[in-house]
């Protein structure tokens, strides 16, 4: 590794810690204010899907939840670049890093916030604190980081597709964690709004530092033949 590509390498971690640093603080703040206000809007809205499940739905939910799980997202990155064979390596780089990063930050945030479970109306019992939602920050990263990188080759039509799909496919992870009473409407609104702001900014924010790296190796191993 040259000196220029290890400042890229250094410059691209100092961007992504910049990026979690600011992240957790501004959600754990956030959570702090929602704990102390208690919003009634929460346990209005527990109440009030609680009184209308019925077995398919729950079932349905109990399946939609785990595409939220890191059990399942990260072998799914994994497969995902195995499949591309490394065909873009700094966006590659920003997947991974972009899957660790929507694991460890609801971790942290939830540890400084510390807002238990809802108590009322859950399907599961979890002991696990609450704020924000690990599975919406979680299928929120993931699925959009693979939208935005599968849709560098694809027309404009089905690049807004992808995008699409992968937003659906969080939010009906986030309906999940609220229809089995796991978690508060404002712990999944917060568990998307990171993810979603995770994922774009370092794969806008930080990979270019990688992606200005290639450009380099690129052209001058071009100069080179």
């Amino acid at each position: 590794m040259t000196v220029d590509n290890r400042t890229r390498y250094i410059a691209f971690a100092l961007w992504v810690l910049a990026i979690l640093v600011g992240l957790a603080v501004l959600t754990a703040l956030l959570g702090i204010g929602i704990r102390a206000w208690a919003p009634g809007f929460d346990l209005r809205t527990l109440q009030a899907i609680a009184s209308h499940r019925d077995t398919t739905l729950t079932t349905i939910a109990g399946i939609v939840t785990g595409a939220g799980s890191f059990a399942l997202l990260a072998p799914l990155s994994i497969a995902f670049l195995l499949l591309r064979r490394w065909k873009r390596p700094y966006d590659d780089i920003a997947l991974l890093v972009i899957a660790a990063g929507s694991a460890l930050l609801p971790i942290v945030t939830k540890v400084i916030v510390a807002r238990p479970r809802p108590t009322v109306e859950n399907l599961r019992h979890l002991t696990s604190l609450s704020f924000p939602s690990e599975h919406s920050t979680q299928a929120a990263a993931v699925y959009l980081t693979i939208a935005i990188m599968l849709s560098k080759d694809l027309n404009r039509g089905w690049r807004e597709l992808a995008i699409v799909i992968a937003v659906v496919i969080a939010l009906a992870v986030a309906w999940s964690r609220v229809y089995l009473g796991v978690h508060y409407p404002t712990d999944v609104i917060a568990g998307l709004l990171l993810g979603w702001g995770w994922a774009l900014l370092v794969f806008h924010w930080a990979r270019p530092k990688l992606a200005s790296n290639e450009s380099v190796t690129i052209a001058d191993s071009a100069a080179t033949n």
